[in-house]
Protein backbone atom coordinates (compact mmCIF):
# COMPACT_ATOMS: atom_id res chain seq x y z
CA UNK A 1 0.00 0.00 0.00
CA UNK A 2 1.50 3.30 -0.84
CA UNK A 3 1.99 6.11 2.04
CA UNK A 4 -0.36 8.75 1.82
CA UNK A 5 1.81 12.12 1.29
CA UNK A 6 2.07 14.37 4.42
CA UNK A 7 -0.65 16.91 4.72
CA UNK A 8 -0.17 20.12 6.76
CA UNK A 9 -2.74 20.77 9.32
CA UNK A 10 -4.52 23.96 10.77
CA UNK A 11 -1.86 25.21 12.87
CA UNK A 12 1.54 24.06 10.73
CA UNK A 13 2.23 20.80 11.83
CA UNK A 14 2.56 17.62 9.53
CA UNK A 15 -0.12 15.03 10.04
CA UNK A 16 1.78 11.72 10.94
CA UNK A 17 2.50 9.95 7.97
CA UNK A 18 0.30 6.50 7.03
CA UNK A 19 1.88 3.14 7.19
CA UNK A 20 1.12 -0.10 6.05
CA UNK A 21 -0.02 -2.69 8.41
CA UNK A 22 3.34 -4.33 8.33
CA UNK A 23 5.56 -1.18 9.44
CA UNK A 24 3.15 -0.17 12.23
CA UNK A 25 4.98 0.28 15.53
CA UNK A 26 3.07 0.87 18.47
CA UNK A 27 3.37 4.45 18.93
CA UNK A 28 2.05 4.04 15.33
CA UNK A 29 -0.96 2.02 16.72
CA UNK A 30 -2.27 4.92 18.76
CA UNK A 31 -5.01 6.91 16.57
CA UNK A 32 -3.56 10.71 16.13
CA UNK A 33 -5.86 13.25 16.96
CA UNK A 34 -6.05 16.99 16.16
CA UNK A 35 -5.08 19.35 18.20
CA UNK A 36 -8.19 21.89 16.64
CA UNK A 37 -11.38 20.37 14.64
CA UNK A 38 -12.70 22.69 12.09
CA UNK A 39 -15.95 24.40 13.01
CA UNK A 40 -17.98 22.04 10.83
CA UNK A 41 -16.62 19.06 12.59
CA UNK A 42 -17.28 20.08 15.82
CA UNK A 43 -20.74 21.41 15.83
CA UNK A 44 -21.70 17.63 13.94
CA UNK A 45 -19.38 16.23 16.82
CA UNK A 46 -17.80 14.41 13.19
CA UNK A 47 -14.23 13.17 13.37
CA UNK A 48 -11.98 15.76 11.99
CA UNK A 49 -8.22 15.10 10.42
CA UNK A 50 -7.27 18.98 11.58
CA UNK A 51 -6.46 19.46 7.84
CA UNK A 52 -7.25 22.98 6.04
CA UNK A 53 -9.59 22.09 4.50
CA UNK A 54 -10.53 18.75 5.86
CA UNK A 55 -11.68 15.70 4.90
CA UNK A 56 -15.01 15.97 5.53
CA UNK A 57 -15.74 19.31 4.30
CA UNK A 58 -14.30 17.97 0.86
CA UNK A 59 -16.55 15.58 0.48
CA UNK A 60 -19.38 17.14 1.60
CA UNK A 61 -18.52 20.70 0.51
CA UNK A 62 -18.71 22.70 3.45
CA UNK A 63 -17.39 25.55 4.05
CA UNK A 64 -13.99 24.52 6.53
CA UNK A 65 -12.73 27.19 8.69
CA UNK A 66 -11.69 27.31 12.32
CA UNK A 67 -12.41 29.21 15.25
CA UNK A 68 -10.80 30.13 18.58
CA UNK A 69 -12.03 28.69 21.55
CA UNK A 70 -10.99 29.20 25.55
CA UNK A 71 -8.89 26.83 27.06
CA UNK A 72 -10.83 24.23 29.51
CA UNK A 73 -11.74 25.65 32.64
CA UNK A 74 -12.04 24.92 36.20
CA UNK A 75 -15.10 22.74 37.04
CA UNK A 76 -16.24 25.19 39.55
CA UNK A 77 -16.07 27.84 36.74
CA UNK A 78 -17.71 25.40 33.73
CA UNK A 79 -20.43 24.62 36.38
CA UNK A 80 -21.47 28.75 36.85
CA UNK A 81 -20.84 28.69 32.88
CA UNK A 82 -23.37 25.47 32.33
CA UNK A 83 -26.21 27.78 34.82
CA UNK A 84 -25.74 30.88 32.83
CA UNK A 85 -26.32 29.08 29.67
CA UNK A 86 -29.10 27.24 30.82
CA UNK A 87 -30.70 30.55 31.93
CA UNK A 88 -30.08 32.25 28.76
CA UNK A 89 -31.51 28.91 26.81
CA UNK A 90 -34.66 29.16 28.95
CA UNK A 91 -34.85 33.21 27.95
CA UNK A 92 -34.59 32.97 24.39
CA UNK A 93 -36.63 29.06 23.60
CA UNK A 94 -38.74 30.89 21.72
CA UNK A 95 -36.06 32.05 19.14
CA UNK A 96 -32.89 29.85 19.56
CA UNK A 97 -32.64 25.91 19.48
CA UNK A 98 -29.19 24.66 19.67
CA UNK A 99 -29.27 21.63 17.72
CA UNK A 100 -32.31 20.57 15.36
CA UNK A 101 -34.72 17.98 17.04
CA UNK A 102 -34.98 14.22 16.23
CA UNK A 103 -38.17 15.34 14.22
CA UNK A 104 -36.55 18.01 12.52
CA UNK A 105 -34.03 15.79 11.40
CA UNK A 106 -36.31 13.65 10.24
CA UNK A 107 -38.54 16.20 8.22
CA UNK A 108 -35.36 17.03 6.72
CA UNK A 109 -34.08 13.43 5.55
CA UNK A 110 -37.54 13.05 3.96
CA UNK A 111 -37.15 16.19 2.45
CA UNK A 112 -34.09 14.98 0.45
CA UNK A 113 -35.34 11.85 0.10
CA UNK A 114 -38.47 13.19 -1.76
CA UNK A 115 -35.96 15.09 -4.19
CA UNK A 116 -34.65 13.13 -7.32
CA UNK A 117 -32.13 15.98 -7.87
CA UNK A 118 -30.75 15.54 -4.22
CA UNK A 119 -30.31 12.36 -4.88
CA UNK A 120 -28.53 12.29 -8.24
CA UNK A 121 -26.25 14.87 -5.89
CA UNK A 122 -25.73 12.19 -3.32
CA UNK A 123 -24.75 9.63 -5.72
CA UNK A 124 -22.41 11.31 -7.40
CA UNK A 125 -20.69 12.20 -4.29
CA UNK A 126 -20.53 8.77 -2.86
CA UNK A 127 -19.25 7.80 -6.11
CA UNK A 128 -16.60 10.81 -6.33
CA UNK A 129 -16.63 13.50 -3.37
CA UNK A 130 -14.31 15.74 -5.10
CA UNK A 131 -16.17 15.90 -8.30
CA UNK A 132 -20.10 14.68 -7.95
CA UNK A 133 -22.58 16.80 -9.41
CA UNK A 134 -23.71 20.00 -8.47
CA UNK A 135 -27.51 20.85 -7.44
CA UNK A 136 -29.72 21.69 -9.53
CA UNK A 137 -28.05 20.84 -12.66
CA UNK A 138 -29.49 17.49 -14.67
CA UNK A 139 -32.57 16.52 -15.74
CA UNK A 140 -35.10 19.03 -14.25
CA UNK A 141 -36.32 19.83 -18.01
CA UNK A 142 -36.07 19.42 -21.39
CA UNK A 143 -33.91 22.93 -21.44
CA UNK A 144 -35.67 24.01 -24.30
CA UNK A 145 -34.78 27.74 -23.72
CA UNK A 146 -31.62 29.73 -22.17
CA UNK A 147 -32.65 31.99 -19.59
CA UNK A 148 -31.71 35.81 -20.47
CA UNK A 149 -31.53 38.11 -18.10
CA UNK A 150 -33.46 41.57 -18.92
CA UNK A 151 -31.24 44.81 -19.19
CA UNK A 152 -31.60 47.03 -16.10
CA UNK A 153 -30.31 50.86 -16.02
CA UNK A 154 -27.28 51.03 -13.90
CA UNK A 155 -27.76 53.62 -11.20
CA UNK A 156 -25.06 55.89 -11.97
CA UNK A 157 -27.47 56.53 -14.92
CA UNK A 158 -30.08 58.67 -12.45
CA UNK A 159 -27.90 59.17 -8.90
CA UNK A 160 -24.12 60.66 -8.89
CA UNK A 161 -21.71 59.67 -6.21
CA UNK A 162 -22.44 62.60 -4.06
CA UNK A 163 -26.13 62.13 -4.21
CA UNK A 164 -25.50 58.17 -3.12
CA UNK A 165 -23.17 58.78 -0.44
CA UNK A 166 -25.93 61.21 1.21
CA UNK A 167 -28.76 58.79 0.93
CA UNK A 168 -26.49 55.69 2.54
CA UNK A 169 -25.64 58.21 5.19
CA UNK A 170 -29.09 59.01 5.62
CA UNK A 171 -30.13 54.94 5.92
CA UNK A 172 -27.54 54.62 8.48
CA UNK A 173 -28.47 57.05 10.25
CA UNK A 174 -32.17 56.14 10.38
CA UNK A 175 -32.66 52.58 9.30
CA UNK A 176 -29.29 50.52 10.31
CA UNK A 177 -29.85 50.92 13.81
CA UNK A 178 -32.33 48.42 14.30
CA UNK A 179 -32.00 46.60 10.84
CA UNK A 180 -28.73 46.11 10.93
CA UNK A 181 -27.97 43.19 8.34
CA UNK A 182 -25.71 44.96 6.22
CA UNK A 183 -22.08 45.39 6.19
CA UNK A 184 -21.50 49.50 6.50
CA UNK A 185 -17.64 49.44 5.50
CA UNK A 186 -18.10 46.92 2.07
CA UNK A 187 -20.97 49.12 1.32
CA UNK A 188 -19.59 52.51 1.20
CA UNK A 189 -16.53 51.26 0.00
CA UNK A 190 -18.60 49.96 -2.84
CA UNK A 191 -20.07 53.49 -3.68
CA UNK A 192 -17.09 55.11 -3.62
CA UNK A 193 -15.77 52.05 -6.39
CA UNK A 194 -19.27 52.33 -8.06
CA UNK A 195 -18.42 55.58 -9.68
CA UNK A 196 -14.79 55.17 -10.12
CA UNK A 197 -13.63 51.88 -10.66
CA UNK A 198 -17.14 50.30 -11.31
CA UNK A 199 -14.80 46.96 -12.08
CA UNK A 200 -13.83 46.08 -8.22
CA UNK A 201 -17.55 47.09 -7.28
CA UNK A 202 -18.60 44.38 -5.18
CA UNK A 203 -21.72 45.85 -4.12
CA UNK A 204 -24.57 45.21 -7.01
CA UNK A 205 -26.67 47.86 -7.71
CA UNK A 206 -30.29 46.18 -6.56
CA UNK A 207 -28.39 46.40 -3.08
CA UNK A 208 -27.37 50.55 -3.68
CA UNK A 209 -31.31 51.32 -4.92
CA UNK A 210 -32.57 49.82 -1.79
CA UNK A 211 -30.59 51.87 0.15
CA UNK A 212 -30.93 54.90 -1.75
CA UNK A 213 -34.84 54.54 -1.91
CA UNK A 214 -34.80 53.98 2.17
CA UNK A 215 -32.39 57.25 2.40
CA UNK A 216 -35.02 59.44 0.36
CA UNK A 217 -37.90 57.72 2.94
CA UNK A 218 -36.30 58.60 6.23
CA UNK A 219 -35.40 62.14 5.43
CA UNK A 220 -37.27 65.00 5.68
CA UNK A 221 -38.62 66.98 2.47
CA UNK A 222 -35.65 65.08 0.70
CA UNK A 223 -35.16 66.55 -2.57
CA UNK A 224 -34.59 63.41 -4.48
CA UNK A 225 -37.84 62.19 -3.69
CA UNK A 226 -38.91 62.09 -7.46
CA UNK A 227 -36.60 59.36 -8.15
CA UNK A 228 -38.03 57.45 -5.65
CA UNK A 229 -40.37 55.16 -8.22
CA UNK A 230 -37.27 54.63 -10.32
CA UNK A 231 -35.19 53.24 -7.64
CA UNK A 232 -37.79 50.75 -6.47
CA UNK A 233 -38.71 49.69 -10.12
CA UNK A 234 -34.82 49.31 -10.94
CA UNK A 235 -34.35 47.08 -7.66
CA UNK A 236 -37.54 44.99 -8.33
CA UNK A 237 -36.35 44.15 -12.14
CA UNK A 238 -33.10 43.48 -10.99
CA UNK A 239 -34.07 40.98 -8.57
CA UNK A 240 -36.74 39.30 -10.49
CA UNK A 241 -33.85 38.88 -12.92
CA UNK A 242 -31.58 37.15 -10.56
CA UNK A 243 -32.53 35.77 -7.04
CA UNK A 244 -36.13 34.60 -8.74
CA UNK A 245 -34.67 32.91 -11.81
CA UNK A 246 -31.27 31.55 -11.08
CA UNK A 247 -29.93 30.05 -7.29
CA UNK A 248 -29.56 33.91 -4.58
CA UNK A 249 -26.90 34.68 -2.49
CA UNK A 250 -26.39 36.17 0.49
CA UNK A 251 -26.57 39.80 -0.86
CA UNK A 252 -29.94 38.37 -3.14
CA UNK A 253 -31.27 38.44 0.53
CA UNK A 254 -30.10 41.02 2.03
CA UNK A 255 -31.65 43.52 -0.85
CA UNK A 256 -34.76 41.29 -0.86
CA UNK A 257 -34.48 42.67 2.79
CA UNK A 258 -34.65 46.41 2.00
CA UNK A 259 -37.43 45.68 -0.37
CA UNK A 260 -39.45 44.83 2.54
CA UNK A 261 -38.98 47.78 4.05
CA UNK A 262 -39.58 50.03 1.43
CA UNK A 263 -42.79 48.35 0.63
CA UNK A 264 -43.76 47.99 4.42
CA UNK A 265 -42.92 51.96 4.29
CA UNK A 266 -44.85 52.67 1.05
CA UNK A 267 -47.00 49.91 -0.04
CA UNK A 268 -50.14 47.53 -0.12
CA UNK A 269 -49.75 45.16 3.03
CA UNK A 270 -50.61 42.17 0.56
CA UNK A 271 -47.20 43.42 -1.68
CA UNK A 272 -45.22 43.73 1.60
CA UNK A 273 -46.30 40.15 2.83
CA UNK A 274 -45.37 38.45 -0.92
CA UNK A 275 -42.00 40.01 -0.31
CA UNK A 276 -41.44 38.85 3.07
CA UNK A 277 -42.64 35.36 1.99
CA UNK A 278 -40.42 35.14 -1.20
CA UNK A 279 -37.62 36.64 0.92
CA UNK A 280 -37.89 33.71 3.30
CA UNK A 281 -38.03 30.76 0.63
CA UNK A 282 -34.49 32.72 -0.24
CA UNK A 283 -33.56 32.15 3.03
CA UNK A 284 -34.50 28.54 2.63
CA UNK A 285 -32.74 28.15 -0.55
CA UNK A 286 -29.55 29.00 1.05
CA UNK A 287 -29.83 27.66 4.19
CA UNK A 288 -29.49 30.77 6.22
CA UNK A 289 -31.77 29.35 9.37
CA UNK A 290 -28.81 26.61 9.59
CA UNK A 291 -25.65 27.75 11.47
CA UNK A 292 -23.52 25.73 9.10
CA UNK A 293 -25.63 23.94 6.95
CA UNK A 294 -25.14 20.22 6.24
CA UNK A 295 -28.43 19.51 4.25
CA UNK A 296 -27.76 18.29 0.41
CA UNK A 297 -30.92 21.04 -0.24
CA UNK A 298 -29.42 23.78 1.58
CA UNK A 299 -25.66 24.04 1.10
CA UNK A 300 -23.85 26.60 3.23
CA UNK A 301 -23.16 29.57 0.65
CA UNK A 302 -19.24 30.78 0.33
CA UNK A 303 -20.38 34.31 -0.85
CA UNK A 304 -19.88 35.63 2.81
CA UNK A 305 -16.88 35.18 4.90
CA UNK A 306 -19.04 36.67 8.40
CA UNK A 307 -21.32 34.19 9.44
CA UNK A 308 -22.64 36.99 11.81
CA UNK A 309 -24.16 38.94 8.67
CA UNK A 310 -25.31 35.97 7.83
CA UNK A 311 -27.46 35.52 11.36
CA UNK A 312 -28.34 38.97 10.98
CA UNK A 313 -29.93 38.46 7.53
CA UNK A 314 -31.73 35.45 8.93
CA UNK A 315 -33.10 37.04 12.19
CA UNK A 316 -34.66 40.02 10.15
CA UNK A 317 -35.85 38.70 7.34
CA UNK A 318 -37.94 36.15 9.94
CA UNK A 319 -39.52 39.04 11.91
CA UNK A 320 -40.34 40.62 9.38
CA UNK A 321 -42.24 37.94 7.71
CA UNK A 322 -43.57 36.70 10.86
CA UNK A 323 -45.13 40.41 11.78
CA UNK A 324 -46.53 41.34 8.19
CA UNK A 325 -48.32 38.10 8.36
CA UNK A 326 -49.90 39.13 11.92
CA UNK A 327 -50.87 41.67 10.67
CA UNK A 328 -52.17 41.06 7.71
CA UNK A 329 -53.61 37.93 8.65
CA UNK A 330 -51.94 36.05 6.82
CA UNK A 331 -49.30 32.42 7.11
CA UNK A 332 -46.10 33.34 7.52
CA UNK A 333 -43.58 30.98 6.07
CA UNK A 334 -42.40 28.62 8.70
CA UNK A 335 -38.62 27.02 8.51
CA UNK A 336 -37.84 23.61 10.42
CA UNK A 337 -34.74 22.76 11.90
CA UNK A 338 -33.07 26.24 13.29
CA UNK A 339 -30.31 26.17 14.35
CA UNK A 340 -28.94 29.95 13.62
CA UNK A 341 -27.60 31.72 16.70
CA UNK A 342 -28.61 35.03 17.69
CA UNK A 343 -26.86 38.16 16.64
CA UNK A 344 -24.23 39.50 18.47
CA UNK A 345 -24.28 43.47 20.58
CA UNK A 346 -22.93 46.18 18.97
CA UNK A 347 -22.25 49.36 20.34
CA UNK A 348 -25.09 51.69 18.75
CA UNK A 349 -26.88 48.92 17.13
CA UNK A 350 -30.01 47.71 18.33
CA UNK A 351 -31.06 45.05 16.06
CA UNK A 352 -30.40 42.21 19.00
CA UNK A 353 -32.96 44.23 21.06
CA UNK A 354 -35.52 43.87 18.15
CA UNK A 355 -34.86 40.26 17.62
CA UNK A 356 -35.13 40.32 21.90
CA UNK A 357 -39.01 41.84 20.87
CA UNK A 358 -39.69 39.42 18.35
CA UNK A 359 -38.86 36.70 20.93
CA UNK A 360 -41.33 37.77 22.66
CA UNK A 361 -44.17 38.29 20.41
CA UNK A 362 -43.72 34.57 19.67
CA UNK A 363 -46.91 34.21 21.72
CA UNK A 364 -49.10 35.33 19.53
CA UNK A 365 -48.24 32.13 16.71
CA UNK A 366 -51.61 31.53 15.62
CA UNK A 367 -50.21 27.53 16.08
CA UNK A 368 -49.54 28.11 20.13
CA UNK A 369 -52.47 26.74 21.88
CA UNK A 370 -54.87 28.51 24.41
CA UNK A 371 -53.69 28.17 27.99
CA UNK A 372 -55.12 29.83 31.18
CA UNK A 373 -53.16 33.25 31.62
CA UNK A 374 -50.74 32.96 28.96
CA UNK A 375 -52.50 35.91 27.83
CA UNK A 376 -51.86 38.53 30.79
CA UNK A 377 -48.31 36.64 31.16
CA UNK A 378 -47.56 38.02 27.34
CA UNK A 379 -48.68 41.60 28.15
CA UNK A 380 -46.82 41.62 31.50
CA UNK A 381 -43.35 40.46 29.96
CA UNK A 382 -44.17 42.79 26.89
CA UNK A 383 -45.01 46.18 29.59
CA UNK A 384 -41.75 45.36 31.06
CA UNK A 385 -39.82 44.78 27.83
CA UNK A 386 -37.70 48.29 27.69
CA UNK A 387 -37.09 49.33 24.23
CA UNK A 388 -34.26 51.53 23.40
CA UNK A 389 -35.26 53.40 20.17
CA UNK A 390 -38.44 54.60 19.10
CA UNK A 391 -38.81 52.49 16.31
CA UNK A 392 -38.75 49.74 18.88
CA UNK A 393 -41.12 51.20 20.88
CA UNK A 394 -43.87 51.70 18.21
CA UNK A 395 -43.82 47.70 17.33
CA UNK A 396 -44.15 47.19 21.18
CA UNK A 397 -47.18 49.15 21.65
CA UNK A 398 -48.67 46.63 18.06
CA UNK A 399 -47.78 44.19 20.05
CA UNK A 400 -49.78 44.88 23.23
CA UNK A 401 -52.47 46.05 20.90
CA UNK A 402 -52.41 42.82 19.17
CA UNK A 403 -51.88 40.59 22.74
CA UNK A 404 -55.12 42.59 23.37
CA UNK A 405 -57.28 41.55 20.54
CA UNK A 406 -56.07 37.33 21.79
CA UNK A 407 -57.08 38.28 24.90
CA UNK A 408 -60.55 39.81 24.24
CA UNK A 409 -61.16 36.90 22.20
CA UNK A 410 -60.28 34.48 25.07
CA UNK A 411 -61.86 36.08 27.68
CA UNK A 412 -63.67 39.93 27.13
CA UNK A 413 -63.70 40.28 30.95
CA UNK A 414 -60.87 42.44 31.52
CA UNK A 415 -59.20 42.49 34.89
CA UNK A 416 -57.94 46.19 36.10
CA UNK A 417 -54.70 45.08 36.29
CA UNK A 418 -54.53 44.05 32.74
CA UNK A 419 -56.70 47.22 31.52
CA UNK A 420 -53.67 49.40 32.97
CA UNK A 421 -50.98 47.67 31.13
CA UNK A 422 -53.02 47.56 27.70
CA UNK A 423 -53.65 51.51 28.44
CA UNK A 424 -49.69 52.25 29.75
CA UNK A 425 -48.41 49.97 26.85
CA UNK A 426 -51.08 52.35 24.10
CA UNK A 427 -49.68 55.45 25.48
CA UNK A 428 -46.06 54.52 25.55
CA UNK A 429 -46.62 54.08 21.67
CA UNK A 430 -48.45 57.40 21.43
CA UNK A 431 -45.40 59.11 23.09
CA UNK A 432 -43.14 57.20 20.44
CA UNK A 433 -45.21 57.95 17.37
CA UNK A 434 -45.64 61.77 18.40
CA UNK A 435 -41.84 61.95 18.38
CA UNK A 436 -40.79 60.33 15.31
CA UNK A 437 -43.46 62.50 13.41
CA UNK A 438 -41.38 65.38 14.75
CA UNK A 439 -38.64 64.08 13.30
CA UNK A 440 -40.20 63.20 10.11
CA UNK A 441 -39.31 59.57 10.42
CA UNK A 442 -42.29 57.88 8.46
CA UNK A 443 -42.29 54.12 10.36
CA UNK A 444 -44.95 52.64 9.19
CA UNK A 445 -46.27 52.07 12.88
CA UNK A 446 -46.19 56.15 13.26
CA UNK A 447 -49.39 55.61 11.40
CA UNK A 448 -50.69 51.83 12.33
CA UNK A 449 -50.76 52.45 16.59
CA UNK A 450 -52.19 56.03 16.99
CA UNK A 451 -55.30 54.37 14.50
CA UNK A 452 -55.08 51.02 16.53
CA UNK A 453 -54.65 52.62 19.59
CA UNK A 454 -58.30 54.59 19.07
CA UNK A 455 -59.75 50.92 17.73
CA UNK A 456 -58.77 49.54 21.22
CA UNK A 457 -60.12 52.14 23.27
CA UNK A 458 -63.11 52.37 21.86
CA UNK A 459 -63.98 48.56 21.58
CA UNK A 460 -62.64 48.67 25.65
CA UNK A 461 -65.44 51.14 26.40
CA UNK A 462 -64.14 52.10 29.87
CA UNK A 463 -64.00 55.15 31.43
CA UNK A 464 -60.43 54.47 31.21
CA UNK A 465 -60.01 53.76 28.24
CA UNK A 466 -62.45 56.34 27.15
CA UNK A 467 -60.67 59.72 28.75
CA UNK A 468 -57.02 58.94 26.85
CA UNK A 469 -58.86 58.74 23.45
CA UNK A 470 -58.67 62.48 23.08
CA UNK A 471 -54.87 61.88 23.36
CA UNK A 472 -55.17 59.62 20.97
CA UNK A 473 -57.09 61.42 18.25
CA UNK A 474 -54.60 64.50 18.77
CA UNK A 475 -51.67 62.58 18.40
CA UNK A 476 -53.22 60.47 15.07
CA UNK A 477 -54.14 64.32 13.91
CA UNK A 478 -50.63 65.63 14.28
CA UNK A 479 -49.06 62.68 12.20
CA UNK A 480 -51.74 63.45 9.49
CA UNK A 481 -51.24 67.37 9.58
CA UNK A 482 -47.31 66.06 9.43
CA UNK A 483 -47.11 63.99 6.45
CA UNK A 484 -50.58 65.06 4.78
CA UNK A 485 -50.88 62.02 2.66
CA UNK A 486 -54.15 60.54 1.04
CA UNK A 487 -53.89 57.38 3.56
CA UNK A 488 -53.41 59.47 6.39
CA UNK A 489 -56.43 61.52 5.49
CA UNK A 490 -58.90 58.33 5.24
CA UNK A 491 -57.28 56.88 8.88
CA UNK A 492 -57.98 60.47 10.26
CA UNK A 493 -61.83 60.32 8.86
CA UNK A 494 -62.70 56.51 9.75
CA UNK A 495 -61.56 57.10 13.16
CA UNK A 496 -63.64 60.69 13.80
CA UNK A 497 -66.19 57.75 12.13
CA UNK A 498 -66.03 55.33 14.64
CA UNK A 499 -65.70 57.79 17.55
CA UNK A 500 -69.31 59.37 16.16
CA UNK A 501 -70.37 56.18 16.10
CA UNK A 502 -69.76 55.22 19.61
CA UNK A 503 -71.32 58.69 20.47
CA UNK A 504 -74.39 57.97 18.58
CA UNK A 505 -74.76 54.45 20.72
CA UNK A 506 -73.93 56.08 23.88
CA UNK A 507 -76.76 58.62 22.85
CA UNK A 508 -79.05 55.94 21.79
CA UNK A 509 -78.88 54.20 25.08
CA UNK A 510 -79.42 57.30 27.32
CA UNK A 511 -82.26 57.66 25.54
CA UNK A 512 -83.50 54.17 26.70
CA UNK A 513 -82.75 54.87 30.25
CA UNK A 514 -84.92 58.21 30.07
CA UNK A 515 -88.09 56.27 28.47
CA UNK A 516 -87.52 54.28 31.65
CA UNK A 517 -87.28 56.96 33.74
CA UNK A 518 -90.48 58.37 32.16
CA UNK A 519 -92.53 55.06 32.15
CA UNK A 520 -91.75 54.91 36.02
CA UNK A 521 -93.24 58.49 36.40
CA UNK A 522 -96.56 57.60 34.42
CA UNK A 523 -97.03 54.81 36.84
CA UNK A 524 -96.00 55.63 40.04
CA UNK A 525 -99.06 58.04 42.11
CA UNK A 526 -97.91 61.01 43.77
CA UNK A 527 -98.58 61.37 47.14
CA UNK A 528 -101.80 63.79 48.47
CA UNK A 529 -99.50 66.33 49.99
CA UNK A 530 -97.26 66.88 47.29
CA UNK A 531 -100.11 68.04 44.64
CA UNK A 532 -101.54 70.20 47.10
CA UNK A 533 -98.03 71.68 47.18
CA UNK A 534 -98.02 72.20 43.61
CA UNK A 535 -101.41 73.56 42.84
CA UNK A 536 -101.44 75.99 45.71
CA UNK A 537 -100.84 79.63 43.86
CA UNK A 538 -101.39 82.15 46.92
CA UNK A 539 -99.01 82.17 50.42
CA UNK A 540 -100.00 83.66 53.98
CA UNK A 541 -99.41 87.35 52.95
CA UNK A 542 -101.61 86.59 50.23
CA UNK A 543 -99.22 87.12 46.97
CA UNK A 544 -99.45 85.28 44.28
CA UNK A 545 -96.60 82.97 42.76
CA UNK A 546 -96.27 80.67 39.90
CA UNK A 547 -96.73 76.99 40.33
CA UNK A 548 -93.60 75.02 41.38
CA UNK A 549 -92.00 72.93 38.73
CA UNK A 550 -92.70 69.70 38.75
CA UNK A 551 -89.39 67.81 39.90
CA UNK A 552 -89.76 63.65 40.52
CA UNK A 553 -88.29 61.90 43.21
CA UNK A 554 -86.82 59.74 40.18
CA UNK A 555 -85.25 62.94 38.08
CA UNK A 556 -83.56 64.39 41.23
CA UNK A 557 -79.71 64.85 40.65
CA UNK A 558 -77.40 62.44 42.76
CA UNK A 559 -75.80 65.26 43.97
CA UNK A 560 -79.09 66.30 45.95
CA UNK A 561 -79.23 62.50 48.18
CA UNK A 562 -77.45 62.52 50.73
CA UNK A 563 -76.37 58.99 50.06
CA UNK A 564 -73.57 59.18 53.15
CA UNK A 565 -76.17 58.23 55.26
CA UNK A 566 -76.03 54.19 54.20
CA UNK A 567 -72.43 54.59 54.97
CA UNK A 568 -73.64 55.53 58.87
CA UNK A 569 -72.96 52.06 61.07
CA UNK A 570 -76.19 53.49 62.88
CA UNK A 571 -78.01 53.14 59.95
CA UNK A 572 -80.80 50.47 60.49
CA UNK A 573 -80.76 48.58 57.00
CA UNK A 574 -83.28 45.66 58.50
CA UNK A 575 -85.66 48.33 58.66
CA UNK A 576 -84.56 49.81 55.33
CA UNK A 577 -84.90 46.17 53.28
CA UNK A 578 -88.03 44.88 54.84
CA UNK A 579 -90.83 47.79 55.98
CA UNK A 580 -93.24 48.27 53.51
CA UNK A 581 -92.39 51.82 52.46
CA UNK A 582 -88.73 52.38 52.80
CA UNK A 583 -87.41 55.07 54.76
CA UNK A 584 -86.21 57.04 51.99
CA UNK A 585 -87.01 59.93 53.67
CA UNK A 586 -83.76 59.49 55.60
CA UNK A 587 -81.24 60.12 52.87
CA UNK A 588 -83.66 61.65 50.17
CA UNK A 589 -83.44 65.97 49.45
CA UNK A 590 -85.35 67.95 51.09
CA UNK A 591 -89.17 67.69 49.49
CA UNK A 592 -89.05 65.03 47.50
CA UNK A 593 -90.54 62.42 50.43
Amino acid sequence: MRAAANMPGVNGEEAAPATTNGDMTAQGQKRQRAKQACEPCRLRKRRCDGNMPCNMCTQFEYKCYFEKHPRKRSKLVEQHAIADAQMNREENDHIENELPSMEDLSKMRALEANSGIAFTRLLGMRLDPSSGPKLFTFGWNLGSSQYVRPAVAPITDFLNRHQMEQLAKLYFTNVHPIYGFLNKSRVNAGIGARWTNPGECDVPDHILCGIAALGILYSDNNPLVQLLPRLVDVQKTALESTSTMVPPTLTDVQSWILRCLVLRTTDHPHATWMATCTTMHLVESIGLQLEASSSVLHPATNDSADPELRRRSFWVARMLNSWVSFEYGRTRVALHGITARLPSCVEGDYTKDYIELYSISCFLEPEQGEKAGQWEEFLTQLDAYEPKHDGIALSKANLGLCGYRRLRLANPNLSPDVVKTILNIGLNGLQAARRMAEKGMPWWHVANVPFQVICVFLAMDGKESLSHLSTAMRTLEYVVDRFKTGAMKDSLKTARFLVRLSKKRKDEDSQVLALSIQRARSEDPQPEHLKAMQTQHVHTNGTTVQPVEENHPTAASSEDWNLDALNDSQFDWNYFLTHDMPAFNTFAPDGIM
